[in-house]
């Protein structure tokens, strides 16, 4: 099967590369009609022939392309970003792209805004940091669902971790990433026992964070198709044991109402409430540096007088 992938780079390359071929892969430049090719994304075809080899039942020649392409983005330190791709030119359309339009809904009735900054204002500024922080780790979490679900299961879960590490003062960080979920969720049917709740917290934890840290493991296809049929979670085997594999977004669901609940809890007031938006904005974009003379007010400042080393 002929499979290609159109892509885009952060980092043009040279038109004196031409074609580059290396082992299977071959990389064609798309010819570009934009008014500044130097600062916009280059687009490029990325080819190979994706044969099923003896023994072999499946083929996944997306997951092999975003592999290489993967490992091209280390070589060259540049930005990858797939387009789309076709098999003996029929285009694929990616299963996940599906499977997640429902966090492309329009937004017809807004939440309590102002309530949320309003609690945000009444916290410590110790917990509001890292409760941002949790937020900008969700955020960037949801870029990435249907994109690479792996990475977004790892983001999502150091979303709770940010904030649970410093609030759950007890346990080691499973044990207090779990007691984080016990205590801020507030609705906790879904699972009928709390052992059952630990196993899958744990499952999460263990296999979708430190499996893809420690182990450089995917989260099992299981995830994605428990998000496809809209399930909590699909029992399935991995390595010879029986699991419950939970579902993206009933995890995203999860950890949004962990945020959502925890702010409005209201567990560690202050007792003067401070703009911890525009405050810790003023941090970004300071660097404190030693002058090598006295500095006026208002003076522009050239390199030759800090001291760097």
């Amino acid at each position: 099967m002929e499979v290609k992938v159109v892509f885009s780079s952060s980092r043009p390359i040279h038109p004196k590369v031409g074609i580059l071929s290396t082992s299977k892969y071959r990389i064609e430049p798309i010819p570009d009609t934009s008014k500044e090719p130097v600062r916009s994304p280059k687009r490029y075809m990325l080819r190979f022939d994706d044969e099923i080899r003896q023994g072999e039942k499946a083929s996944q020649p997306d997951a092999e392309a975003r592999l290489f392409l993967s490992l091209f983005s280390v070589i060259i330190g540049s930005r990858i970003s797939i387009e789309g791709s076709m098999i003996n030119n029929v285009p694929l359309t990616p299963a996940t792209k599906v499977t997640y339009t429902n966090y492309e809904t329009v937004v017809e009735d807004l939440p309590a805004l102002d309530q949320a900054i309003s609690d945000l204002s009444a916290t410590t500024e110790e917990v509001a940091r890292q409760y941002l922080r949790s937020c900008d780790v969700y955020r960037n979490a949801l870029s990435l669902i249907g994109e690479n679900n792996t990475l977004s299961f790892f983001l999502l879960t150091i979303a709770i971790e940010c904030i649970a590490n410093k609030v759950v003062q007890h346990g080691g960080t499973c044990d207090r990433f779990i007691e984080f979920v016990f205590t801020y969720l507030p609705n906790k049917t879904d699972f009928e026992s709390e052992e059952e709740w630990r196993g899958i917290l744990k499952e999460i934890y263990y296999r979708h964070r430190s499996g893809f840290t420690h182990g450089g493991k995917d989260v099992p296809e299981a995830a994605w198709l428990a998000d496809k049929l809209n399930r909590r979670y699909v029992k399935n085997e991995i390595d010879g044991k029986e699991v419950k594999t939970p579902g993206l977004k009933w995890f995203e669901g999860v950890v949004r109402d962990c945020l959502h609940e925890f702010l409005a809890r209201k567990d560690f007031p202050t007792d003067q409430p401070v703009d911890y938006l525009k405050e810790f904005s003023l941090e970004h974009g300071r660097v404190k540096v030693k002058a090598k003379r006295d500095l006026k007010q208002g003076e522009v400042i050239f390199e030759k007088d800090i001291e760097l080393d």
